[in-house]
């Protein structure tokens, strides 16, 4: 089926005339019966939208597949360097590949976007490997000095 028609019809067939996901819960609950290759045709589409992208980003982190997680989580903050989930899932889904080096860059750029949520992640499990090296109490005391301001 899939192969016959374009990424287009094929959106509009799953989420609705001209929306790739727009966050009605239509679409949310539509979502959840897509395959991870479905929503890989969907953002193949340069029109994909920032939440099937988000969409798309939550499969690869359900399917344990982090570092690809992030890295869609990236695109999406990208368009929406604000977005709070995204933040979030980035910032988790780094810390469950277990690269600090990547991790500690993703959060100290969140100092300079959101420095309460370091305080947030930092509070998480999949954080708390990383909280005993100094550098990474250097960045959770700088993110707390901030959110105070």
């Amino acid at each position: 089926m899939f192969a016959k028609t374009s990424i287009c019809d094929f959106a509009r067939h799953v989420f609705g005339r001209g929306s790739l996901l727009k966050g009605s819960p239509a679409a949310a609950s539509s979502a959840e019966g897509i395959t991870l290759a479905q929503l890989e045709v969907l953002i193949a589409d340069p029109e994909a939208t920032t939440e099937t992208w988000m969409v798309y980003a939550q499969r690869l982190s359900q399917q344990k597949r982090f570092s690809h997680a992030a890295m869609a989580y990236q695109w999406v903050l990208e368009t929406d360097p604000y977005n709070c989930i995204a933040n979030v899932g980035c910032a988790s889904s780094l810390a469950l590949t277990g690269d600090a080096a990547r991790f500690y860059v993703f959060m100290n750029h969140l100092l300079l976007i959101e420095p309460r949520l370091i305080l947030d992640i930092s509070g998480r499990p999949e954080a708390t490997p990383f909280l005993a090296a100094k550098n990474f109490q250097t960045l959770k005391a700088e993110a707390f000095a901030q959110s105070l301001d």
